[in-house]
């Protein structure tokens, strides 16, 4: 605590002598980081929390070429560079006739810089929201469907809360929000109509959670969301993976927090749910806890190798996962989708 309040002390002196915009990324970055705790937590203003890892990725100048591997985490140099794993992998879905759809979660921290110990000002989290568009950009390019969460996030921000303030995830909003981009984009495809559909039922309730961030400063606060609950329709039990699915849902925790139960809070309640529930059929579902970089593709390679009829099912790929990941130690490894 000690050590906390001697660092934002210097901290504060620092950004009042300096001028707040004449203060680079790196300077404000740099200033936040160091206030983390032992276990890798930022307290922020308000009860807000952030994760020390997130903070670091948005240091990277760069999140694609030869740039990022000076600042990528992965220890082989030559799986920094997201972009070519992320062509690939969508070239290679293409061959068997499956759109892909890149969803990087946006880190909090440039949600809620206000939030944050010591606020990021206007003109750097510009230039950080430039380095994500930079590479949308290249991925877009290269006939990557890629969607940008950021611009609808930041319109709801201070209405429905897209993130958890205690936890690293998106909140019963943001998600909320996905669900429903997602589903413009799919319901577009010509083979839509054709799927069998299923009824289900919403309900909202209200429950408190002990957040990853709040367990990691071992601390006992909870906070308090309001999730939407999706059950079938006369058996009230949560919607089961199909297997079948023309749609597989791919990625990190997101793709099963409020999902899956146990320490990921709740059942029936994630991104999963919201999604069957938009598309009115159940989703397949290959959720990774960790790094949605390379191990969830590597999932889908052994399925498809126990299975050689997987792929011939599916229309769309949802891949989402944390947009840290984007610099992280997960690396970008190009991973087949078949066996050859």
């Amino acid at each position: 605590m000690i050590r906390y309040m001697l660092i934002s002390a210097i901290c504060t002196f620092f950004f009042a002598a300096v001028p707040v915009a004449a203060a680079t990324v790196q300077q404000q970055l740099d200033a936040i980081i160091s206030t983390a705790d032992a276990n890798g937590v930022i307290s922020g203003k308000d009860g807000w929390l952030f994760l020390k890892e997130e903070l670091e990725h948005m240091e990277s100048p760069v999140f694609y070429g030869e740039g990022v591997k000076k600042t990528s985490k992965v220890a082989k140099k030559q799986f920094a560079d997201p972009l070519p794993a992320i062509v690939d992998f969508n070239n290679q879905l293409q061959e068997h006739g499956i759109e892909l759809v890149f969803v990087p979660i946006p880190p909090k921290a440039l949600l809620y810089p206000e939030k944050l110990p010591l606020a990021l000002n206007d003109e750097n989290v510009s230039r950080i929201r430039k380095n994500y568009l930079d590479l949308y950009t290249e991925l877009t390019q290269a006939g990557v469907n890629v969607l940008d969460l950021f611009p609808a996030y930041q319109d709801a921000r201070n209405v429905s809360q897209p993130y958890c303030r205690t936890d690293t995830h998106f909140s019963g909003a943001g998600i909320d929000i996905a669900a429903d981009m997602l589903a413009s984009v799919i319901r577009q495809n010509s083979w839509y109509d054709d799927v069998a559909k299923h009824t289900y039922d919403i309900s909202t309730r209200e429950i408190s959670i002990t957040g990853d961030l709040t367990a990691m400063k071992n601390s006992p606060d909870s906070e308090t969301l309001s999730l939407q609950f999706v059950t079938e329709h006369g058996t009230g039990k949560p919607v089961a993976v199909d297997g079948n699915s023309p749609v597989l849902l791919l990625g990190d925790s997101h793709t099963l927090v409020f999902s899956v139960g146990g320490d990921l809070h709740s059942r029936g309640a994630g991104l999963f749910d919201m999604l069957s529930a938009r598309f009115s059929f159940p989703l397949d579902l290959i959720g990774v806890r960790g790094s949605g970089a390379t191990p969830s593709r590597i999932k889908l390679y052994q399925r498809s190798r126990k299975d050689p009829s997987f792929l011939s099912g599916k229309k769309t790929v949802i891949w989402c996962l944390s947009a840290r990941e984007l610099t992280g130690s997960g690396g970008w490894r190009k991973i087949p989708v078949e066996k050859k």
